[in-house]
């Protein structure tokens, strides 16, 4: 993919891929990862699966002051030096937790985590590539965010055969030891926030991204407060953070509970990591050309299937077809979630409204972990949970359908009121 009338290769290119690198070892290794960890530290350290939940409350109470923060931040200063500055707490905050010897040290671990992903992975990122792309954004966003699936299925088989063959404590260390040693150097020498930073234009042109005015055009936070399709963007973002949150962190334990292995749930979450990777490069395409609103109508309605699926999970047979849809959809929010915030609210402001939404995904992400492990703990059984899990991704399947669009000329000059305007984008 070549800018429209250049024969270098684009600069943005290497943002996107490096961005890539930046999710992989970030969030790749820490949240797709963390299922596999789930099992090993709570029957070594004696806690339920729902204290050990209850412990990312911290992480998830730092993101949710810091998303906005970090917004602000990332839209006056740029992305990269907040990134380093959370790829140096990340790296630390494992080699600390990796010798935990109480719950009260998986609290603090999870704070930083908290405080690293937030100013690490996916504002700065989806910012950052939004800059470089006006067209073919959707693809570019789905490149670099199959890093987060690579992560998942590359990793979680090594941190199972280091746990299975040394320990937890061990699998952590590797992986704040890799953090610190191979993202650092990518966000400091490689990462650059703008093209104009480099005397480049975006690709597809600078025209793309203004209203008529020829200024960025975009809501204010204040004027978003009183969109409907702010609102809309909003619950779309928090059921698929509880969903995929919910099942995803219970998702090892429960297929083991249901009398699968350990290796073969294992393989099972590597695998749904690589349905992942097929998912997000798809995605990111069908995005560019049939709009981030049908987009996600389709992926939220496959999300509820693979749920349902889920709870056949005795049945290897019904495992693989999970693995198949659930993997596929998976990554699908971290590409649409930042394509529908700029699409329907401008770039004008995006950091601090993109970091506002994500509040709201965090919160629903620790709902959905939480609430399912205490249930199951309570209950001895996920199912319910499952169903209701199921029920609600059509629930966002319906806001997505209710988005309507403010055009960019209506944005340009802070229209209030586009929710009369027909949904001409999609």
């Amino acid at each position: 993919m070549q800018p429209p009338g250049s024969s270098r290769i684009f600069y943005g290119h290497f943002i996107v891929g490096g961005c890539f690198l930046v999710l992989l070892f970030c969030w790749g290794m820490v949240i797709n990862t963390f299922p596999v960890f789930v099992t090993p530290v709570t029957e070594d350290m004696g806690w339920t699966r729902a204290s050990l939940a209850v412990t990312q409350l911290t992480g998830m109470v730092t993101s949710i002051l810091l998303f906005p923060i970090a917004g602000k931040i990332v839209d006056r200063f740029g992305a990269r030096h907040i990134m380093t500055a959370g790829t140096l707490v990340l790296g630390l905050a494992l080699l600390g937790g990796s010798q935990s010897t109480h719950i009260a040290h998986f609290y603090v671990m999870n704070g930083f985590i908290g405080v690293g992903l937030t100013c690490t992975t996916l504002v700065p990122c989806s910012f950052v590539i939004s800059n470089w792309y006006v067209s073919r954004r959707g693809t570019a966003m789905a490149v670099a965010f199959v890093g987060t699936a690579t992560g998942g299925m590359l990793m979680s088989p090594v941190a199972e055969w280091i746990i299975r063959n040394y320990d937890w404590r061990t699998a952590m260390m590797v992986a704040g030891i890799e953090i610190l040693v191979l993202v650092i150097p990518i966000t400091v020498f490689l990462i650059r926030t703008r093209p104009s930073d480099m005397g480049l234009e975006p690709y597809g042109g600078a025209e793309a991204t203004t209203g008529e005015d020829g200024e960025v055009w975009g809501v204010s936070e204040k004027e978003a407060f009183g969109l409907r399709v702010f609102w809309m963007i909003a619950a779309i973002i928090f059921l698929g953070a509880l969903v995929t949150a919910g099942v995803g962190f219970n998702c090892v334990a429960y297929l083991e509970d249901v009398g699968h292995s350990s290796e073969r749930a294992t393989l099972a979450w590597s695998l749904i990591m690589g349905a992942m990777i097929l998912g997000k490069l798809t995605t990111g395409p069908i995005a560019d050309r049939w709009g981030s609103k049908r987009t996600m109508v389709g992926v939220s309605m496959l999300f509820a299937l693979s749920i349902f699926v889920l709870t056949f999970a005795q049945s290897y047979l019904a495992v693989m077809l999970f693995v198949a849809i659930y993997g596929f959809t998976l990554g699908a929010p971290l590409i649409l979630n930042p394509l529908l915030t700029g699409d329907y609210l401008g770039m004008k402001n995006y950091g601090s409204l993109f970091g506002i939404l994500n509040i709201l995904g965090t919160l629903g992400g620790g709902l959905g972990s939480i609430g399912a492990a205490a249930y199951q703990d309570r209950h001895d059984t996920y199912l319910p949970v499952f169903y209701v899990f199921a029920v609600l991704m059509l629930v966002s399947a319906v806001c997505s359908l209710l988005i309507r669009p403010m055009p960019k000329r209506l944005a340009a000059i802070g229209a209030a009121n586009p929710g009369d305007v027909s949904d001409t984008r999609d």
